[in-house]
């Protein structure tokens, strides 16, 4: 099990599940518009775009160059690259792996 234990809740699985449902992006973005805002939405994405350029090897000012991210931000998601529960971590690697077998 990963994840912070105290997070779980029936209530949050039950969400997990709904999304891994989904069969498109075109379906993600129906069920992220009508569940949260558009701010929520656009920092999350915001927080993955610094996860890959932080994995990618880019600095501080080159993230925020691109993501408008702060530092403060820039930092939470190295931490939690570095220490975080790898979510970040699987969820590029499973990209990665996909678009290399893209390329192919």
């Amino acid at each position: 099990m990963t994840g912070n234990i105290k997070l779980r809740d029936p209530v949050i699985d039950r969400l997990f599940e709904a999304v891994l449902k989904l069969d498109s992006i075109d379906e993600c973005y129906a069920l992220f518009e009508d569940l949260s805002t558009i701010n929520e939405l656009k920092a999350m994405a915001q927080r993955f775009a610094v996860a890959e350029m932080l994995d990618q090897g880019k600095t501080y000012e080159d993230i925020t160059a691109v993501t408008g991210a702060s530092a403060a931000t820039i930092s939470r998601v190295n931490r939690c690259l570095n220490y975080g529960a790898d979510g970040y971590r699987l969820a590029i690697d499973r990209l990665k792996n996909n678009d290399a077998k893209n390329e192919e």
